[in-house]
């Protein structure tokens, strides 16, 4: 199983109206065709800009779509083939995360990312062939370190995370959305949208104040030549973190300041995720330091294509976030994960859909094909029915009869093959061929009134009207199953009507068949399954067909492209020692160049090593500072113990602090402590003239 590096491109924001109200200046700029992005230290005008390579780079004027094109369409295509996706942007609060994911409907060019994966996940379910899809969707947010529901009927009720051996870290109790089409993904991510939390800083107006993830579950059931079913499962999280953010920049104070707490630790809990990953020599991976980490423990090393989506602030006095995220970034590129495609999963629900699906088709037809009920019938009518006439009398009404039947097989033959030819919707087929059943039918109804009024017999002609009947059934099964149920359903009424004895000779061969009242509730189940599955609804349709090669083939460029550029990053050096020079001269000054560019790099990292120096020094201080808070309000709990210890009663379990230390399980799921129920041991003294021999009894309050 071939791993695959996780994906990393920065995004740079243009300076917003409170930046250039301070006359903030640019520090940010970048080299598109070499994916470089550079960062000036304010005020350093000797020092050089610190460089840094990604997969890409986008800078003010870039547009979300084009990011998605190059980027991210190989990922989401990948879901569709049954592989693991992770999409989620990272930055600072105010630098544009949520407008990358998010994005704005105008113009249409900045419409974020998730709205591009509904669209670009049901066009290619629906130029699918031989392909049927299960997509179902979830959405969940963490605030404060607590999981939520944002399309559960209660958005603030608390949800466990749980881990299965199979199924990995997943959440108890998250509802999931079955989904057909981009405007009920685009619904239900609006009412998410609308239930997460957010809140006003200094830096941003309407900032997240929690992470959210929305999920996109995809079940597949491809059909090869021999029509064996193959299942594989998909699945696309689509993250959006909130920011880290400096109290003293963001203004934020009580709930605001204890939000910030609870963000900033679990992007410190990522970070750490993301060092230890990158450093070989760390075996213990500490995702259980935070609920994010948790949940995106398959993102990061485990079995799943991720991109990471870096976004910058350009102005001078977001010098230090952006350098930070910058660092993220960098050592994220060098996270490996092993995807590999999710096939024949146990728990698909596809799986048990198809199954129920077979077993009320089974129970309509009652084990009999369309073929096998077609010959029944023709040999029970060959067999049983009463001699006819060698020349039959014929009638005003049979001749019309017979000229609406040749109609309806004619226009029937016709609308087959307009739709062989033109392979238009599923749903406008089967309008057209219920109105034209129900035509049919109405006349005739109308011809058989007018017979039974004259008092004239029914004719043997009823074969030929159920032939008609089986030749729907077949156009039907060949464009969609779902008619065939009802199709069946029809022809066995309308041959009911026509002659009593040959339905009972059919219901006797039958006598597994639902009766009428049950026969319309398997229908309705039929149906019901049958619409929650989608696929191969434009399968034919040239043009989309056409608009997906063409994606495809961006996408393809955009990584040949992105080849070149590292690969003419890393053989920069060599050409120098390669390269055949006419003269020592021309030498001289070629190594002289390569000495003076290796001298700026010299430089550039022995700068990187002192502000990673000043850097760690500051964090190792804010960590002492840590330390020595956490010890002091350790110290006054324990002074508080000490003082009520002694006036807890003694026949009470807790007035034993040791005891209670030795049975506290600490709990890896909720993060808390355990601590034993509250026992006290009720002591009865006997009466004055019980001998005065002490008898205690215990029981439990």
């Amino acid at each position: 199983m071939g791993s695959e590096s996780v994906k990393v491109v920065v995004r740079c924001r243009p300076l917003n109206d409170r930046e250039k109200a301070l006359s903030c200046k640019m520090v940010l700029s970048m080299n598109l065709q070499r994916c470089q992005c550079f960062i000036e230290k304010p005020g350093a005008v000797d020092e050089p800009p610190k460089q840094f390579t990604f997969d890409g780079t986008y800078y003010i004027d870039q547009t979300t779509e084009q990011m998605y094109n190059e980027i991210a369409y190989p990922l989401v295509e990948g879901v569709t083939e049954g592989y693991n996706g992770t999409i989620f942007a990272y930055g600072q609060t105010g630098s544009g995360k949520s407008f990358t994911m998010q994005g704005v409907s105008e113009p249409a060019t900045q419409k974020g990312v998730i709205p591009r994966a509904f669209e670009h996940i049901f066009e290619s379910i629906q130029c699918a062939e031989n392909t049927k899809f299960l997509v179902r969707a979830s959405y969940l947010e963490i605030y404060n370190e607590e999981i939520r529901d944002l399309l559960g009927s209660d958005a603030k009720q608390r949800l466990e995370l749980k881990e299965h051996p199979e199924r990995g870290v997943y959440v108890r109790d998250l509802s999931m959305h079955t989904v057909h089409s981009v405007g009920e993904c685009e619904r239900i991510i609006e009412k998410g949208w609308r239930n997460r939390a957010v809140g006003y800083t200094l830096m941003n107006k309407d900032s997240s104040r929690s992470h959210s993830i929305f999920t996109i579950h995809l079940e597949i059931c491809s059909t090869d030549s021999s029509d064996q079913d193959h299942l594989r499962a998909g699945k696309l999280n689509l993250v959006d973190l909130a920011g880290s953010e400096r109290q003293s920049k963001t203004g934020a104070t009580g709930e605001r300041l204890r939000e910030a707490t609870k963000i900033n630790l679990s992007l410190s809990a990522l970070g750490n995720v993301i060092s230890a990953l990158v450093d070989g020599r760390s075996k213990y991976i500490p995702y259980r330091d935070s609920k994010l980490t948790r949940l995106l423990q398959d993102s990061l090393g485990g079995n799943t294509r991720t991109l990471m989506i870096a976004c910058l602030s350009p102005a001078d006095n977001n010098y230090e976030e952006s350098l930070s995220t910058l660092r993220y970034a960098n050592r994220a590129k060098s996270i490996q994960n092993r995807p590999r495609i999710n096939e024949d999963p146990k728990d698909a629900l596809l799986r048990e859909y198809q199954e129920e699906i077979k077993k009320l088709r089974a129970l309509l037809t009652g084990q009999l094909s369309t073929a096998d009920l077609s010959t029944l019938l023709a040999g029970q009518f060959s067999e049983s029915s009463p001699a006819v006439p060698s020349r039959p009398q014929s009638t005003p009404t049979e001749e019309r009869k017979e000229k609406i039947k040749e109609e309806y097989e004619e226009r029937l033959a016709k609308l087959q093959a307009e739709y062989n030819a033109e392979q238009e919707s599923k749903a406008k087929l089967q309008e057209d061929i219920a109105a034209l059943r129900s035509s049919y039918e109405s006349k005739l109804s109308s011809l058989e009134k007018a017979k039974v009024s004259r008092g004239s017999s029914v004719p043997k002609n009823v074969g030929a009207s159920c032939t008609s009947q089986v030749a729907l059934e077949e156009l039907c099964m060949s464009t969609d199953p779902m008619c065939h149920s009802t199709v069946e359903e029809t022809s066995q009424t309308k041959l009911s009507e026509k002659d009593p004895d040959r339905a009972g000779l059919l219901e006797s061969s039958d006598a597994t068949a639902p009766g009428p009242l049950d026969q319309k509730h398997v229908l309705e189940r039929l149906q019901q399954l049958e619409q929650e599955v989608v696929g191969g609804e434009q399968a034919r349709n040239k043009e989309l067909q056409q608009r997906q090669r063409q994606r495809k083939k961006l996408a393809d460029q955009r990584k040949a492209q992105l080849v070149h550029a590292l690969s003419e990053n890393s053989e920069e050096s060599e050409n120098v020692l390669l390269n055949v020079y006419n003269s020592i001269q021309e030498e001289v000054h070629a190594k002289n160049q390569m000495l003076v560019k290796v001298q700026g790099k010299l430089k550039a990292a022995k700068l990187e090593i002192r502000d990673l120096q000043a850097e760690f020094e500051v964090e190792r201080n804010d960590y002492l500072a840590t330390i020595r808070r956490l010890e002091k309000e350790g110290q006054l709990l324990h002074s508080l113990l000490e003082r009520m210890v002694p006036l807890v009663r003694r026949d009470c379990n807790y007035s034993n602090l040791d005891r209670l230390k030795k049975d506290a399980v600490w709990d890896e799921d909720s993060a808390t402590w355990r601590l034993p129920d509250v026992m006290v041991q009720k002591t009865t003294l006997p009466s004055a003239g019980g001998g005065g021999q002490v008898q205690a009894n215990a029981g439990q309050k």
